[in-house]
């Protein structure tokens, strides 16, 4: 990918950062849209671009994304948290489950065990 794809791809990012501050989330997700299609790679636009989904209470949307960055990255154990949290949310437990399982296969975190136990007690 040539440099100035990268560099854009950072600005828009840095561009949806500031959006979130003042809670434009739609401006931001579509530079976060901009920056993941500038950089396909770039895992925390995808993230970023979740939490967006979240505020606005766009769970599914969440998913989907998180599901798109977890298959470009299936090491970086915040995704499939990230995708249990939001499918529990949506009352999704049997995929909550299936996806905080693989988070703490990943890293056994105290966060993703105590997570574990809410959705098994819902």
């Amino acid at each position: 990918m040539r440099k100035e794809k990268y560099t854009e791809s950072d600005d828009l990012y840095d561009m949806a950062c500031e959006w979130i501050e003042t809670k434009e989330f739609d401006k931001a997700s579509e530079c976060l849209k901009g920056a993941i299609n500038l950089n396909p790679n770039f895992i925390y636009a995808y993230v970023t671009l979740a939490e967006v989904y979240e505020k606005q209470k766009r769970f599914s949307e969440g998913v989907t994304i998180l599901k798109k960055a977890f298959k470009i990255d299936t090491t970086f154990d915040r995704l499939p948290f990230l995708i249990s949290r939001y499918c529990f949310e949506l009352g999704n437990l049997p995929d909550a489950m299936k996806y905080i399982d693989l988070a703490i296969e990943l890293a056994p975190e105290q966060e993703y065990l105590e997570f574990k136990e809410r959705i098994k007690n819902a």
